[in-house]
């Protein structure tokens, strides 16, 4: 099934619906740094800040965080598309991510 912009979107709004519901979890299991990065990552998603956002989930998606994960390989793999730009990431980025948000998609 190929996913249009219209479903990334959509996709990416059901996130910033779920945040409290994530955030509720992460400080649950004493997570609180994560749920906080997480959470300016979503407010300046809110914003249309995408290079702050970006920069926020880089490391919790490199952690193999799966929400992070899934927006930051939307965000590099269809920047110039949703975002209008491009965000770089190392291939061994990719590979982390993708496994990451591969774990995501498999459980749903």
């Amino acid at each position: 099934m190929e996913l249009t912009s219209y479903s990334l979107m959509q996709r990416l709004a059901q996130l910033i619906a779920e945040r409290s519901d994530r955030r509720n979890v992460a400080v649950a299991r004493g997570d609180t740094a994560a749920s906080a990065a997480f959470d300016r990552a979503i407010g300046h998603f809110e914003h249309g800040h995408w290079t702050q956002v970006f920069e926020e989930l880089n490391p919790l998606a490199d952690a193999g965080d799966r929400e992070p994960a899934r927006i930051a390989m939307l965000m590099t793999t269809q920047g110039p598309r949703l975002f209008g730009r491009s965000f770089p990431a190392l291939p061994a980025q990719r590979d982390r991510w993708r496994e990451a948000a591969g774990r995501a998609y498999a459980a749903e």
